[in-house]
């Protein structure tokens, strides 16, 4: 059976087979093109809850393969007296003081940016 183009089997009790390349083209249309999930399961002789689970998946694969990445919860940028901050949290053990909604957060100014990024990401799910 020929399917915009593209052959789709079918297993032995009767169902589709969908390929790779029908799954890539029906996300492309409903995420690119905005056609309507309804449309393109009408257009492939499915439901639309299959289609749907196609684009869900689709977004998973490409939040965790790098292509898509989440936004951020916040940016931290330090001013120009990072290297003062820095010599600083090195000589007295300085600490830094965030507030972060309704959650105040204190850490070493010495703290990797990674660190501190995953400490601000937590703080904004308790705000």
């Amino acid at each position: 059976m020929d399917i915009w183009g593209f052959k789709v089997g079918l297993s032995t009790d009767g169902r589709k087979i969908w390929p790779k390349s029908i799954k890539r083209e029906a996300v492309r249309r409903v995420r690119d093109e905005g056609c309507p999930v309804k449309l393109i399961a009408d257009e492939l002789g499915t439901r639309d809850f299959l289609v749907r689970k196609w684009v869900k998946l689709a977004e998973a694969r490409a939040t965790h393969d790098g292509r898509e990445k989440p936004k951020p919860f916040a940016e931290v940028k330090l001013a120009e007296e990072t290297s003062r901050l820095a010599e600083l949290s090195h000589n007295s053990g300085a600490i830094g003081q965030l507030l972060v909604g309704g959650v105040c957060l204190e850490f070493p100014l010495n703290i990797a940016d990674a660190e501190l990024a995953k400490l601000i990401r937590v703080a904004g799910q308790f705000s």
